[in-house]
């Protein structure tokens, strides 16, 4: 894996969490989310960190799955694409990937939708 790919997987989970957040688009499913996420996940993995480390941890999920959040938001630096409603949903979807399984493990998105 090279940068250039991880960057177009990027742009790929962008997109379905967009498309998850809004309900609009030909992927709009939780698992079309998952994936690309768990995607991301071991690509990034492999290219940052040449599969050593802890590329898996749920400190990297969490990080990806703010990271998303920050990107789609009304956040500085985000796209502002996503109301109240979506980002909410947006991120409950988030919460229920990287947890695994839904549980609550002391995981949360902590930012705060203005």
């Amino acid at each position: 894996m090279n940068y250039k790919d991880l960057t177009e997987k990027w742009a790929e989970l962008s997109d379905i969490a967009r498309q998850h957040a809004t309900g609009q688009g030909t992927r709009t499913g939780i698992k079309w989310l998952e994936d690309s996420f768990n995607e991301y996940v071991t690509m990034a993995a492999d290219t940052i960190y040449g599969g050593g480390g802890q590329p898996g941890s749920m400190h990297n999920r969490e990080v990806i799955a703010g990271k998303i959040v920050l990107a789609l938001g009304p956040f500085v630096g985000g796209e502002h694409c996503l109301d109240r409603e979506q980002l909410a949903h947006l991120k409950e979807s988030l919460k229920i990937i990287v947890d695994g399984q839904g549980q609550e493990r002391g995981y949360r998105l902590c930012f705060q939708i203005p």
